[in-house]
């Protein structure tokens, strides 16, 4: 599950991403718990998030497992107790156009920045928030081809590098700086 239109009947789509990511986790822990105990357990599971500037931690946890029903092992991500199959990253963008958020080299503390009026503040601006349609719409996906991964992994550790080359590829004007 990575995003939500309606959950419980009530309708979320205009909440902000990190609201219903929120909300979708408690979707995930319920459907987790089954109130009957004959009843099959059914895996909800939801993506793990992980900010952009932290892309090269997320690779340099990236390792070969095995996995039940493979004879090769796969690309997993190692979190705490579990093991996850890689198949690829969603890039979800969360903020709308004109805002972007950056970081205040002298503060160290992240601003928002309006493109279009030039203005910049510190606090959440409410007008920023992307709904369902702006969130679904502007996400990018990235499918990992398993040989060019195992490559990665033996050669060098993945870095921002291989993350810009990627969205430069698929929308080239969305990076301003390198």
């Amino acid at each position: 599950l990575t995003d939500a239109v309606v959950i419980g009947g009530q309708q979320v789509y205009q909440k902000p991403y990190s609201e219903r990511q929120i909300l979708l986790e408690k979707l995930c822990q319920s459907i987790k718990k089954s109130s009957v105990k004959r009843w099959q357990e059914v895996l909800a599971i939801r993506p793990l998030l992980y900010r952009v500037e932290h892309f090269y931690q997320l690779t340099a946890s990236l390792k070969k497992e095995y996995f039940k029903g493979h004879t090769t092992p796969r690309l997993a991500h190692c979190v705490k107790d579990q093991k996850l199959l890689v198949h690829g990253i969603i890039f979800v963008r969360h903020i709308k156009d004109p805002w972007n958020m950056e970081l205040s080299t002298k503060l160290k503390k992240f601003y928002f920045f309006n493109c279009k009026t030039r203005n910049s503040q510190y606090e959440w601006p409410s007008e920023a928030a992307a709904d369902f349609g702006y969130t679904r719409l502007s996400s990018l996906h990235w499918h990992w081809d398993p040989a060019l991964w195992s490559q990665v992994l033996q050669d060098e550790p993945a870095t921002n590098k291989l993350l810009e080359t990627f969205i430069r590829m698929v929308q080239p004007n969305k990076i301003t700086r390198s």
